[in-house]
C-alpha cells in the first residue's frame, strides 16, 4: 500500500509538472486588458441585434432574416477592413463595396476599390482604363459610419477623361499635399480613404487590367506588428462602423421614403453636391421605394440623357443590392431598349412580364431603386412612376416594346452569372 501511495504522489508531481511546463500560461496586465477588450466587443456583437429588432421595415422573418446577414455581412467586412487594410503608411486595395459589403445602393456595375491615406504621405496609383466606361477617383477626409458625419467631405476628386494615359489605357497618378507634374490628386491634413468608382456597363469585360497603390514616404520599410492597443481599437472601431452606419441607413431610409416620397413615388435627379459623406461628385441620382402586391408591377419613364452611363438598380429594404446575378436586378445604357419617343420605361416585378426593360424584385414586395446618369451634357427631368396591374403592363408600353421569352431570359441570367463569377475569381 505504501508503494502505491508513494507511486500515486509520483505521478501527481509529474502531472503538475507537465501542467506547469506545458499549460500554465499566466496573463500580464496587458495581456488581461485584451482579453476584456474581447468580452466587450462580444457584447457589443449581442447588441446590435437592435439595430436590427428597430429598422422601420422590419416586418416579417424574410426580412429579418436578411436583416441579419445584413449585419454579419457589415461586422465580417469591418472587421477585415479594420484589422487589415486601414493602415495608410501600407496601403492595400479593398474591394469596398463588394458582393459581401453591399453599402447603401452599391452599384453592380461599379467595380469599386479603397485604400486608406494620411495628408503628409505622398502616394502613387497606377491603373488601367481601357475596360471601363468611366472611372472618378475621390479622395474624402473620413468614411460613413466611422467618421461623424459633419467631418466628412470631398478633398479632391478627378474623372477619367481628365486623366493623361498611354495609348493602352495605362496611367500613373500621384496623390500628395503639394502638386506634382503629370495626373495628381490634392490631399490634405484630414486625408483618410481614397474611393475609385470604375463603371463598366458590358459585363463581358472583366479585365480590369492591372492597378497598384504604393506609399513612396514608406516605400521598401517593413511595416510593424500590431499593438495591444491597435487591436483593442480595431475591434471597437469594427462593431461601432457596423452600428453607426446602419442606424445612418435606417435614418436615410426614415427622411427619404417615410417623410420625403410615398410607397412607389420617385424623386427627381438630384445632381450630388460634393459636400454630401462619400458622394459621387460626377452624378446624378433619382430614387424611390416599391411595393407591390403580386398582381402588381411598378412602370418607371424617364427621359433619354446624353451621359457616359446611366442605370437602374433594385435594392433591399436594407439598401443591399439585390442579388444581381441570379436575378436581372440591375440594367444600364448598353442594355436598356430606348423606345422611338426617346424615352426609357422600366417595368418592376417579381413577375417576369416578358420584355427587355424588366427589373426582377427578387421575391421582395418592398425595397428601393435608384436611377443614376453620370457625366452627362445635361441631366435629366421628368422622371414618373405609376402602379399598374401586371397582365395590364403592354397596355403602357409602345407597341414596337421588343419580347423576351423563357430561353432567352435564361440565356441572359446564365452570362450575368457567368460574368460576376469571372469579375470575383480573385475574391471579394
Amino acid at each position: 500500500m505504501r508503494i502505491l501511495a508513494y507511486a500515486s504522489v509520483v505521478v501527481l508531481l509529474i502531472g503538475i509538472g507537465v501542467y506547469f511546463a506545458f499549460f500554465f500560461n499566466p496573463q500580464s496586465e496587458a495581456q488581461e486588458e485584451l482579453n476584456t477588450a474581447w468580452v466587450h466587443f462580444g457584447e457589443d456583437v449581442r447588441a446590435l441585434a437592435e439595430v436590427v429588432e428597430n429598422a422601420p421595415f422590419n416586418k416579417d422573418e424574410q426580412t429579418a432574416a436578411a436583416g441579419y446577414r445584413h449585419i454579419s455581412r457589415y461586422l465580417a467586412t469591418f472587421l477585415a477592413e479594420s484589422m487589415d487594410y486601414r493602415d495608410p503608411n501600407y496601403p492595400q486595395f479593398a474591394r469596398l463595396p463588394n458582393m459581401v459589403a453591399r453599402i447603401g445602393w452599391d452599384n453592380p456595375d461599379n467595380l469599386y476599390l479603397s485604400f486608406p491615406v494620411r495628408g503628409d504621405h505622398v502616394y502613387q496609383l497606377r491603373g488601367d482604363l481601357s475596360n471601363f466606361d468611366l472611372v472618378t477617383i475621390s479622395v474624402y477626409s473620413g468614411m460613413l459610419g466611422h467618421t461623424p458625419i459633419l467631418d466628412i467631405r470631398t478633398i479632391s476628386s478627378v474623372v477619367s477623361d481628365d486623366l493623361e494615359a498611354d495609348a493602352s489605357g495605362r496611367f500613373l497618378l500621384t496623390l500628395s499635399a503639394e502638386p506634382t507634374e503629370g495626373n495628381w490628386l490634392q490631399l490634405d491634413s484630414d486625408a483618410f480613404i481614397v474611393l475609385v468608382r470604375r463603371l463598366v456597363s458590358d459585363w463581358e469585360k472583366t479585365d480590369e487590367g492591372p492597378w497598384e497603390i504604393l506609399n513612396q514616404t514608406t516605400l521598401g520599410q517593413g511595416a510593424p506588428r500590431p499593438t495591444p492597443e491597435l487591436i483593442r481599437q480595431n475591434l471597437d472601431d469594427a462593431v461601432t462602423q457596423v452600428q453607426s452606419l446602419r442606424e445612418l441607413l435606417t435614418l436615410a431610409h426614415r427622411v427619404t421614403f417615410q417623410l420625403a416620397l410615398s410607397p412607389n413615388e420617385v424623386s427627381e435627379p438630384a445632381e450630388t453636391d460634393p459636400n454630401i459623406p462619400m458622394a459621387d461628385p460626377f452624378q446624378a441620382a433619382s430614387r424611390g421605394y416599391f411595393k407591390l402586391q403580386e398582381h402588381e408591377a411598378l412602370l418607371v419613364e424617364a427621359p433619354l440623357a446624353d451621359c457616359r452611363y446611366s442605370s437602374i438598380q433594385l435594392a433591399n429594404p436594407w439598401m443591399e443590392s439585390l442579388d444581381y446575378a441570379s436575378h436581372q436586378t440591375n440594367l444600364n445604357h448598353s442594355n436598356t431598349h430606348v423606345d422611338l419617343d426617346d424615352r426609357v420605361r422600366y417595368v418592376i416585378s417579381n413577375t417576369d412580364p416578358g420584355i427587355n426593360n424588366w427589373l426582377d424584385t427578387a421575391g421582395w414586395t418592398e425595397g428601393s431603386f435608384c436611377l443614376r446618369w453620370t457625366q452627362c451634357s445635361e441631366y435629366p427631368s421628368g422622371i414618373s412612376s405609376r402602379v399598374v396591374s401586371l397582365d395590364d403592363v403592354r397596355a403602357f408600353l409602345p407597341e414596337d416594346t421588343p419580347n423576351i421569352g423563357v430561353s432567352e431570359r435564361m440565356r441572359v441570367i446564365e452570362n450575368r452569372q457567368a460574368a460576376v463569377s469571372r469579375r470575383y475569381a480573385g475574391g471579394s
